[in-house]
């Protein structure tokens, strides 16, 4: 007796002839309606945003800071490291929201585990989680960035009347190169 339908053998060979890109690309709304889902009915990962928001504020206060300020004063390299440091907590803490979650027992109670334990049952992959994990990170990261670029510049403009290249570079590193790089490790690396 045969137990596969119909409807889900030509799923099935649809996927086949769909090339891998594709297949990515239609696992995406099944993944971001399993989020939605789940942040309607679960909480518990509502500190690892409001972290991140702390951190993203602490983030837009350095960057408001001039550059050519941090020069003239003479800051030194523990300063940078300390920013370099606090810079990487948003991101991180904006993806563990969509990495890790809560598991419910019957008392109410849980551990905290990976998300994939509960995904892993739907019909998407690795690779499809991977890309939706790194297209949220791509977002905040931009939305953050433009924000600060706004707050360096407008900021530089108006106290010393011009842009240096030293701008564009701390732009560039601490405020999209560290965040990316902390964002992509933490995508592709975590299941």
């Amino acid at each position: 007796m045969d137990t596969v339908s119909y409807e889900s053998n030509n799923k099935i060979n649809k996927a086949l002839l769909m090339s891998e890109k594709e297949y990515i690309k239609s696992q995406q709304p099944i993944i971001d309606d399993f989020y939605k889902e789940y942040f309607t009915y679960d909480i518990s990962n509502i500190g690892c945003w409001i972290v991140s928001g702390i951190f993203t504020f602490m983030q837009l206060v350095f960057s408001a800071v001039p550059v050519q300020q941090l020069l003239k004063e003479g800051s030194d390299r523990e300063f940078f490291g300390i920013m370099a440091f606090v810079i990487i907590f948003p991101v991180f803490f904006y993806l563990q929201a969509f990495i890790t979650g809560q598991e419910r027992y019957a008392n109410g109670l849980g551990r905290v585990t990976s998300l994939y334990s509960a995904i892993k049952y739907l019909p998407v992959s690795i690779k499809a989680l991977r890309f939706y994990r790194f297209k949220k990170m791509v977002k905040h990261i931009l939305k953050v960035f433009f924000i600060c670029a706004a707050l360096q510049l407008g900021i530089s403009m108006i106290v010393y009347h011009n842009i240096t290249w030293q701008n564009l570079v701390f732009l560039g590193i601490y405020d999209f190169l560290i965040p990316f790089f902390i964002g992509c490790c933490q995508t592709f690396l975590v299941k």
